[in-house]
């Protein structure tokens, strides 16, 4: 439950130990010394066998040939996500998990309100506004026009695609090759499979507009600080049992507020009301 100021002092105070504070922490820098001590020691008996433990070198956004990426306007860059060289994000964009944006031969520039998914790869590409690559999808040396949608698992190598045009999920674009503005492409060698129509453009925004919300809210979430995470860790934990009748007993309500569940914040953004499954 979300708990005020002086709520959480409250608690923090009930909860310490008997005694005066002085004791408690002369003796926890004690235990702790004595524990770091004994780690010294263990890690020397293990001599080359001994693993020290330390928290990963984060490799998010790394500066290549002199050129770092640029993505203060983006909406969500995961943590797991390798922002690399000459990199520009637009606002509003989302780089997901496990996936790679590369500028090296060429600047990489994604356009506002783009997306690039999970495990996907952009090298050295221009992409344009609220443009959607699915998971798994390679983009090299391509451009991209506006409101366009690259499937999940495509491959691109040095081709281009219009504005307002599709490549279906799984198929491979030949280098060399341009699918023209308002049309459909798909297979390998991928071929024109159709015409882009109204409902296409428009749950292509919409899913545009959907994935910019949901990196807001991971966003919140991937890059919270381990001091919040562990207390909103205990918060959860009370609430799971400050059930009704547990509050019935109590004499008077605290009239804390309920945390945020995933569920109610997709419902909150009307994420299953979205029908609309891109090509």
């Amino acid at each position: 439950m979300s708990l005020t100021a002086t709520q959480r002092a409250a608690l923090t105070h009930a909860t310490r130990p008997p005694g005066p504070p002085a004791f408690w922490y002369a003796l926890g820098t004690a235990v702790r010394a004595i524990g770091s001590a004994m780690d010294k020691l263990g890690l020397g008996i293990m001599d080359s066998c001994g693993t020290n433990e330390r928290l990963p070198i984060p490799t998010t956004g790394v500066k290549l040939n002199g050129k770092a990426p640029a993505y203060a306007d983006a909406a969500f860059v995961a943590p797991s996500a390798n922002l690399v060289g000459a990199v520009n994000l637009g606002s509003g964009t989302s780089v997901w998990y496990s996936s790679m944006v590369t500028g090296g031969k060429a600047a990489c520039d994604i356009g506002d309100m783009s997306n690039v998914g999970d495990r996907s790869v952009v090298v050295d590409s221009i992409v344009g506004k609220n443009v959607c690559i699915g998971a798994g999808a390679i983009v090299k040396s391509a451009t991209i026009g506006d409101n366009s949608s690259v499937g999940m698992g495509c491959i691109m190598n040095g081709g281009s695609m219009g504005s307002q045009s599709i490549l279906v999920a799984g198929s491979v674009l030949p280098a060399g090759t341009t699918i023209p503005s308002g049309e459909v492409w798909g297979g390998n060698p991928a071929a024109k499979v159709g015409k882009v129509d109204d409902d296409d453009i428009n749950g292509i925004l919409a899913v545009a507009d959907m994935t910019h919300e949901l990196a807001k809210l991971h966003a919140d979430e991937a890059w919270k600080d381990l001091a919040l995470i562990e207390q909103e860790k205990g918060d959860y934990k009370r609430q799971s049992f400050r059930t009704p009748d547990f509050i019935s007993f109590l004499r008077r309500d605290p009239g804390w507020v309920p945390l945020p569940t995933l569920g109610g914040q997709l419902s909150k953004m009307e994420i299953h009301s979205q029908t609309y499954l891109i090509k």
